[in-house]
């Protein structure tokens, strides 16, 4: 059981806590952005109905297309504390994958934008490019992390 309690946990609180790497800082931005020069959020999150805050996501918005791909992409081959990741076509802030949980099925997600960590190696690109099908610089990718 997870007694982590993210309750807190917000792109201010990480702001605070100097989360963000230096890189992240760039002269004439007050805020932290990512290597697209787009937004970062990082927001709470659930494990489970019964362990909500105890989980948490980041999202990176403001990326292209193929930076969309790349970053849902990057935990196939990688195996960290991911849950799941998504790749949006729009602007989406962290907070979107709550109802995501440690025992969530792909099969059970609906969107076919979300990807489960277990299942992702088996993702095929041509879904991935769907999820991150925007025209313009305007894509965002969401990691949950317990």
């Amino acid at each position: 059981r997870n007694s982590t309690d993210y309750g807190e946990f917000d792109y201010k609180v990480a702001t605070k806590l100097n989360l963000f790497p230096r890189k992240m800082k760039k002269e004439g931005f007050s805020e932290p952005i990512n290597s697209y020069i787009g937004g970062v959020d990082v927001y709470y999150s659930s494990l489970s109905p019964k362990q909500p805050k105890s989980a948490f996501e980041i999202s990176f918005q403001g990326v292209s297309s193929m930076g969309c791909f790349s970053l849902v992409k990057l935990f196939e081959l990688i195996e960290l504390n991911l849950i799941a990741v998504a790749g949006y076509s729009s602007p989406t802030a962290a907070g979107v994958l709550d109802e995501i949980y440690l025992d969530t099925k792909q099969e059970e997600v609906k969107k076919s934008n979300i990807f489960i960590a277990q299942g992702l190696r088996y993702v095929s690109d041509d879904k991935v490019k769907r999820a991150c099908s925007c025209k313009t610089d305007v894509c965002s990718v969401v990691w949950k992390f317990r």
